[in-house]
This record gives C-alpha cells, sequence and structure tokens, in this order.
C-alpha cells in the first residue's frame, strides 16, 4: 500500500514539473510566404514536410519540399533547425544547412525548404 502511494505521489510531482516546464516554453510561429499562412508551432519537435501524414505541417502544391523535410525544434526561449536529409535542402537566410545538423534561428531568419520561403517569428 506504501508503494502504490509513493507511486501516486511520484506522478503527481511529475505532472507539477511538466505544467511547470509547459508554462515557461513559448512556442513561435512560421509565415509561409506563398499562402500568407501563419503557422503555429505548437510542440517541441515541429515537422515541416509534403507527406500529410508524416508531418506536423503539409507543404501542398510544392515538389521541391521533401516528405519530411524539417524539423523545428523548440527548446526553452532557443529555436534550431534540422535538415532530415531533404533532397533540395533547407536553407536559413539563403545558406544551406548541413542535413541532419541542429542550427539555430532566430526571430525573423528566413527559412526556405527546397524553394518554399517561411519567416521565423518568436
Amino acid at each position: 500500500l506504501d508503494g502504490s502511494e509513493a507511486t501516486g505521489l511520484l506522478n503527481e510531482d511529475d505532472e507539477a514539473t511538466g505544467l511547470l516546464i509547459e508554462e515557461q516554453v513559448h512556442y513561435p510561429t512560421l509565415y509561409r510566404v506563398l499562402t500568407n499562412e501563419c503557422i503555429c508551432v505548437n510542440k517541441p519537435v515541429f515537422r515541416l514536410g509534403k507527406e500529410r501524414s508524416y508531418v506536423d505541417y503539409f507543404v501542398t502544391n510544392n515538389n521541391a519540399v521533401s516528405r519530411g523535410h524539417a524539423d523545428i525544434i523548440t527548446r526553452g526561449s532557443r529555436y534550431f533547425i534540422r535538415d532530415l536529409n531533404s533532397k533540395n535542402k533547407t536553407y536559413i537566410n539563403g545558406q544551406a544547412i548541413p542535413p541532419q545538423c541542429e542550427c539555430e534561428i532566430l526571430d525573423g531568419s528566413r527559412l526556405t525548404l527546397g524553394n518554399e520561403e517561411f519567416i521565423f517569428n518568436t
């Protein structure tokens, strides 16, 4: 009985910690230039690409974007993008980034997936 109560208390503490951490996270937005769309990045790892069942944001009508093209990663108040071995690369302000490398992105950065442009906002 004591063991199950202790487990219950640990679970409650874990949930409380999770809520505190969640309140500290500020998720950014992406502005898709072609469609004038504002995309809320609403989770710690947010995937962009053209495979609807595999991504968090589905890029329509663009064959230059890979099925799973890139991840936007939120860590506290810092943000990163990771190219997922895309065929047509990912760019930050016109500079190609290496595949599978987490590169920091700042407010106002221009992100290009293949030839699809987004503006990153914190």
